[in-house]
């Protein structure tokens, strides 16, 4: 089992990364077209070949009810930290127009792809199961956001939205994994992927840090000790207590356990700011959320993980 020192050495070269792109798009050396070009790549090639090399053949999937399992618990979780972050906003002060809405969007989701990703892979070396896991268990997660999530931020969903290449790469990695035919795909192929997909997780890490400079403007802070203390007594708190008991409770596999784990220790997800922004929420509650639980996680993440996995005896 890692030591709290081995979990807080992988996790500060993330929150580097974070702060090096945060303050390369401060400088303007990114401008809004590299920016979109970025997140495109990162998006549409990056992303499926990493889902492409890390899927088949994986020993965490082996057989379809893991996969089941990983896609429930991510909505499910989703949901609670929903049902959590409302009814803790509403004890804050916080009403429909005044921005329940988007504290409750931000605030109920972890940040679940490539945040979790680089301290699984530093975490358990030489066990690619917990990292495999965390696109499938992704799944789960968007469907809960672009169904529920859109509905509480908008009155409808957007399901439509969860169709993407990463999505479609993942349906096609788990064919590959339960039909067998990754062994006959060329090892070329493999090596391809591999070399392409270990690029996303530091460009899309360093993209946190610029889209978080992206929408940093003048009077973010405004009433931010408010918005700030009740979402880390929510995404640190309860709603990582959930998860955490969930791990506890249930009959998981060991290497799920672990994903869920590292998922319980992490910052608010930085996708509820765009959607925010693009849907007519309040974008200035969400970066609020985002930046102050991602500090505040810098020091709790690595003492969530240690006690996680100590409790679960991994």
């Amino acid at each position: 089992m890692p030591s709290y020192f081995t979990i807080l050495s992988a996790t500060l070269p993330v929150f580097i990364l974070i702060a090096v792109g945060f303050l390369f798009h401060r400088r303007g050396w990114l401008n809004a077209e590299t920016e979109t070009g970025m997140m495109k790549i990162g998006l549409n090639l990056l992303t499926p070949c990493l889902i492409l090399y890390l899927i088949p053949g994986n020993p965490a999937l082996a057989t379809v009810s893991s996969a089941a399992w990983a896609i429930g618990l991510g909505f499910f979780v989703t949901l609670a930290g929903f049902l959590i972050a409302w009814l803790a906003g509403l004890g804050g002060g916080m009403r429909v127009g005044s921005g329940l809405r988007t504290f409750t969007i931000s605030t109920g989701i972890q940040n679940y792809g490539f945040l979790p990703l680089p301290l699984l892979v530093a975490l358990f070396p030489g066990n690619p199961g917990p990292s495999g896991l965390v696109f499938v268990f992704g799944v789960g997660v968007e469907f809960a956001m672009w169904t529920v999530g859109m509905a509480i931020l908008t009155g409808k969903a957007g399901l439509k939205s969860v169709i993407n290449g990463p999505f479609l790469a993942l349906m096609f990695a788990l064919v590959l994994n339960y039909t067998g035919a990754y062994q006959f795909v060329p090892g070329v192929l493999t090596t391809s992927f591999e070399m392409l997909g270990r690029c996303a997780v530091p460009m899309s890490i360093f993209m946190i840090g610029a889209t978080m400079s992206h929408f940093f403007k003048a009077g973010i802070f405004n009433d931010a000790f408010r918005v700030g203390l009740v979402s880390v007594f929510v995404r640190l708190g309860l709603h990582a207590a959930v998860i955490l008991l969930v791990v506890l409770s249930f009959p998981i596999a060991p290497d799920l356990q672990r994903l869920l784990v590292v998922q319980a220790a992490m910052p608010t997800a930085i996708f509820p700011i765009v959607l925010a922004r693009l849907f007519g929420g309040q974008p200035q509650v969400a970066i609020q959320v985002v930046m102050i639980t991602s500090i505040v996680s810098l020091v709790t993440a690595p003492l969530v993980i240690a006690w996680g996995l100590h409790a679960a005896n991994l």
